[in-house]
């Protein structure tokens, strides 16, 4: 999708650049999309109170998630339509056989890079402070954990060096952080931002220890793409034209966010904004998944719990959809 109709998304021509072909006769499309809250949920709060996916033919509700477990359930008995989460998730469950068939999860595109900090309670000024210490992640051997332990381990921190919970979701995990119930977790926009505003510091960002790596992705049931190309491609190019709306209205974008987030501040929600559409990191503009990041994934999970899911990221991605929505 070119700029010049990005910016015609309030025009009728743009809205039908938006709608495939298949969807033009058809009502609205209901789509039930869940996924974890923070910055990566900004282009879906714009897009629907924006009209952008309703000029696209499709009405989604959003549907935050307390954990990586009961997403996944309810994305594999069709309660969601597309989830927003950690691309290595599905991977996992897959290989977990929480599929209805093998490799029945799959990535079909990115949103940003994690965009996780590692963020440590009052009194810890470094990760070597963690030695001995508590560490919370969301499941031991889903989403970000294995990001996690490559992180200590970068900084001579082995698994045992620690104690390690599962303590939820970001939003479960930041309140739990800020309660003391550990030391230290990774946090996300404007998670990590309230929490320095408590006191809390912050250790580092994970791709600054471990490279790329691909973060939050939408993921569907490969069934579900199958049976609903069409619905999939609106989604993809409603959700990148809602993205490049924030990214191109700051002044809409700010007090958006802080409505979708009780008790956060406005330096909290700038900070965020920065974080998210700094050049280079945060979100990817054109929708697409890290093929490097992907890598990433598959890599850690041999280092962390082999045997691994192979070395080849593919068969864990489905292009197409975004390569459509072009």
């Amino acid at each position: 999708m070119n700029r010049s109709q990005l910016i015609a998304i309030g025009t009728a021509a743009g809205a039908a650049a938006l709608v495939p072909r298949g969807l033009r006769a058809a009502g609205p499309v209901e789509l039930k999309v869940s996924f974890f809250p923070g910055a990566s949920a900004w282009p879906m709060y714009m897009g629907i109170e924006s009209g952008i996916f309703a000029r696209a033919g499709l009405s989604v509700t959003l549907v935050p998630t307390p954990n990586s477990a009961d997403l996944f359930a309810k994305l594999d008995s069709g309660t969601y339509d597309i989830a927003h989460t950690s691309a290595d998730n599905p991977i996992a469950y897959d290989m977990a056989g929480a599929g209805t068939a093998n490799h029945d999860f799959v990535s079909f595109f990115g949103v940003d890079d994690g965009m996780q900090r590692l963020v440590a309670k009052k009194g810890i000024h470094t990760i070597e402070e963690l030695r001995g210490k508590t560490v919370a992640v969301d499941a031991m051997t889903t989403g970000y954990a294995f990001a996690l332990r490559e992180t200590l381990s970068v900084n001579d921190l082995n698994y045992n060096d620690v104690t390690w919970v599962s303590a939820g979701g970001t939003a479960q995990r930041y309140l739990s952080l800020t309660q003391e119930k550990f030391d230290a977790t990774l946090i996300t926009p404007p998670y990590d931002y309230q929490a320095n505003e408590q006191g809390f510091v912050t250790l580092g960002k994970v791709t600054d220890f471990i490279g790329p790596y691909q973060g939050i992705a939408g993921v569907a049931r490969r069934a579900w793409l199958v049976a609903n190309r069409a619905t999939a491609i609106a989604y993809v190019r409603a959700y990148r034209a809602s993205l490049v709306e924030v990214a191109q209205n700051r002044a809409a974008a700010i007090p958006l966010f802080i409505k979708h987030n009780d008790g956060l501040s406005i330096k909290a929600a700038e900070k965020s904004y920065e974080a998210a559409f700094r050049k280079g990191i945060g979100f990817h503009r054109d929708a697409a998944l890290n093929l490097k990041g992907m890598q990433t994934i598959l890599a850690l999970r041999a280092k962390y719990a082999p045997p691994g899911a192979g070395a080849d990221p593919l068969p864990y991605m489905e292009t197409s959809i975004v390569t459509a929505s072009a």
